[in-house]
Order: structure tokens, then sequence, then C-alpha cells
């Protein structure tokens, strides 16, 4: 078939037309508008003040701990970096675990779970929830978090970017986890005693800088931990840190707990039990005395443990303890993942590439600390705004969804992985979270007796 001049013309005026409404459908303008003017805003408002936090009277209170090893076989993937490509392990260096807490005052009862993993999967969180009823629980008594380190097993995400980053998919491996989550809960409750606890604070900040902007205010250098005591004589420390565990080589073909791994292990030469979970750690870099090495995870370990030891035994402990917990709703914009400074793509690039998954703010009382659980890297950065609120607060990730990078909104602009690559929702992602954040922490003050 031949065309004429004119009719070649049409053709590509057609085509044109054709690629020019395709990029519109693909890539849009990013969105300003304040997010106080939002319906998401809103509707996440509404949640909070429909479904308030449940909070107890204090009371006496038993506690009980436990941990499961959740290692799978050799050849299983790897996850956390994008460029390993399902890089599955070869050996072994530290097997990885769910470490368990129950907290129950006879009025409440809590569970904190710290599973050694990259981040606590969707598809886990997913099936988690259909074995709470059988445990007499619902999905706020469960608090789920991760130590973040990126040299823990894969296997458990779905869309293209969840097999980058964490390797082929596995729906046995997301049902043996499960249950391995639910056996640690099982074996908490039943080991509980009556005990007493703490809360208690240490300082590293030699092990912190602020890989995003190089500021030295810019950084979380605050070790946050309870000890508990149980009327046995056993004792347990529950920690958190914010510097990123991703000291180890990234090619390495090695599963490998990092840093918190030796953390957890020193405590345990002089405590019965020891935990971690990852803290604010956006922007958040550990700082590796000794490059890319099992000694620079020995190290940081050994002086987080020190750091601890040091303050524990001057913690106050009670053997009664106000207990409250939530799961709160959260209500997003459209997704914003950038192509350049003005441009993002459209939402549905975003979730066929990523997925769309429920996404929820995690909380719980111990004491007169607030523990506030986030689907993000949340940064470290953002904390003072949530401590002027005149209770402790310890903030992590990783809670059963993932919206991306947490970060100031004044860096948004940076050109920088963790603004540019990595933040998912807009410009005004940090400080809408860390109000949302805030809302929820003036719930339990508002609950405390006068």
């Amino acid at each position: 078939m031949r065309f004429r001049k004119h009719d070649k013309i049409s053709l590509w005026a057609l085509l044109s037309l054709l690629l020019c409404a395709m990029q519109s459908c693909v890539v849009q303008r990013i969105d300003h508008t304040p997010y106080a003017q939002t319906d998401y805003y809103r509707h996440t408002l509404q949640a909070l003040e429909e479904q308030p936090a449940v909070t107890s009277k204090e009371d006496s209170l038993q506690v009980g701990w436990a941990k499961v090893n959740i290692t799978p076989p050799i050849g299983t993937p790897l996850a956390g970096y994008g460029k390993r490509k399902g890089l599955r392990y070869s050996t072994v260096h530290d097997s990885v675990w769910v470490r368990t807490f129950a907290f129950d005052n006879g009025q409440a009862e809590v569970i904190f779970v710290a599973l050694d993993m990259l981040i606590t999967p969707m598809k886990v969180a997913a099936a988690l929830e259909k074995e709470y009823a059988a445990l007499g629980l619902s999905p706020g008594h469960v608090y789920l978090s991760a130590t973040h380190t990126h040299s823990s097993f894969g296997g458990w995400g779905q869309r293209l970017v969840g097999r980058l980053m964490a390797g082929r998919y596995s729906k046995q491996l997301v049902q043996q986890t499960t249950a391995q989550i639910v056996q640690s809960i099982q074996l908490a409750r039943q080991n509980k005693q009556p005990s007493r606890l703490g809360y208690g604070i240490a300082y590293a900040p030699q092990l912190v800088r602020n890989r995003l902007t190089g500021s030295l205010v810019g950084r979380d250098t605050t070790i946050r931990f309870f000890k508990i005591e149980q009327s046995s004589g056993k004792t347990a420390l529950l920690v958190t840190f914010a510097a990123h565990p991703t000291i180890l080589p990234s090619m390495d073909p090695v599963l490998s707990r990092d840093y918190p791994g030796e953390l957890v292990d020193q405590l345990e030469k002089s405590v019965d039990f020891g935990a971690f979970a990852a803290g604010a750690v956006g922007s958040q870099a550990v700082v590796a005395p000794h490059g890319e090495s099992y000694e620079s995870t020995a190290a940081v370990g050994e002086a987080l443990a020190a750091a601890i030891l040091e303050q524990a035994p001057a913690v106050e402990m009670k053997s009664t303890a106000r207990l409250g917990f939530a799961r709160h709703p959260l209500l997003l914009p459209k997704p914003q993942w950038r192509l350049n400074t003005n441009y993002r793509f459209a939402p549905f690039l975003f979730h066929w590439l990523f997925g769309k998954y429920p996404t929820y703010m995690s909380s719980m009382q111990l004491g007169e600390a607030i523990l506030l659980g986030v689907p993000a890297d949340y940064s470290g950065e953002l904390l003072p705004a949530l401590e002027r609120q005149g209770q402790p607060v310890i903030v992590t990730g990783f809670n059963g969804g993932y919206i991306g990078y947490i970060t100031p909104d004044q860096h948004y602009y940076l050109r920088k992985y963790e603004t540019r690559a990595m933040n998912f929702y807009g410009p005004q992602s940090g400080s809408y979270l860390t109000e949302i954040l805030s809302r929820i922490m003036r719930q339990y003050k508002l609950s405390q007796p006068k």
C-alpha cells in the first residue's frame, strides 16, 4: 500500500497525537496541593477519631518472651539491594530469628514482634491477619517490626520491584514464616511471669551519620530500650536504634543479621534475652569502623551493647504498667514517584511495578513510653517534633506495609536516592506523617489519668 503526501502528513499527525496522549497518561505533573486541604487527610483524621487507641489502667504486669529460628534453606534469595537481582545465598553466617514479647497487665495484652528481616513483608502481614482470631487477638494487639538488615532472606515480593529487591516469590516461604511468627507468639504467651518494666536511653553519636545531608544535627543518636525483669530472675532487653544495618557487602551471597545480630548476641552474654527493632532509619547511616566487614558488624554491635549495659542498672523498674494499643488507617495521596523535578509517573504505573497494599500506623503503650510503627523508612530528622509532645517516644519502621522514605519536606528537591527514587508520595510526606503521629501521641496523653 502506498500513501499520498497529504496522507503521510495526516498519519504522522495522528501518531504524534497518540504519542502525546500516551505520555499524558504515563507522565503527570507533581501535585503540590497542601495536604491539609485534601480528602485523604480529612479521612485519616476521621478514622483516628472513630478508632482511638485502647488504653488500660496501670496494673500488675506479666511479660513473656520467645524466639523461633526462621532461617530458610540455602539457595533462598537475599533481600535488600536491587542490584542483586534475586541473588541466592550459599552461606549462613548467622541464623535469623523472630523474637517476640507478650505484655499483659490483666486488662490488656499487647504483642511485640521483631523479625530479622529487611521489612515485615506485606504478604506475611496479610497472612498473619488470618491467624489472629484463633489466638484471641486482633491486628491492633500485634505490633510488627523488623531489624532492617539488608542481608536477610527474600522470596516474599510479588510485583516486579518486589522481585527485584527480594528475589523470586515463594508462597511456601511466606506460609512458613507466618507459622513461625505465630509459634513465637504462642511461646511468649506461655512464658509470661510477673515482671517489672523500665525504659532507658543511651547514646552512640560515633555510630551514626546523616547520609542525606551530612549534617551533624540531623541525626538520631539515641539508643532507646526497655528493660524487663521476670519474678524468676530472668532479664530481657528490647532495643531500638536508627542507624541503617547496611554494613555488609551487597553482593556477598551470605545470610546475616548485620550489626543488630551482633548487638543481640552481645546483650545475651549479660541478660537472658535480647531483641532489636530498627528505629527511624531514614537518612541515618551506620558508621562502619572497619569498612564492609564482619569486623565492623562486631565493633558496632559491641559498642551499642556496652552503651546499653552501662545505663541499664540505673533504669527505674515498675511492677505495674499502663498498656495500650491501636492500628490506625493511613490514607495517602496518589503515588508521586518522580521522573524529574516537576513530573511523576502515573499512579497506575507505580502500582503495576510496586503493587497496592493497605497502609496503617501501629501504636503501643508500654508504661510511660509510646511506640509508633510506620510503614516506611522514617527519618530520624523528624523525631524532635514528636519528642516535643512530652512523652518518651520510639518510632520503628516496616510494620507490614511500605510507602518508601519519609524525610523532611525541605529535602524534597535534593538529588539523592532517598528523596528522588524512594520518595513515593510527594513533597509533603514528612510533615503529613509526622502530624498524624503527633495526633496519635496526643490520644494516648489524653487517656492518662489527671
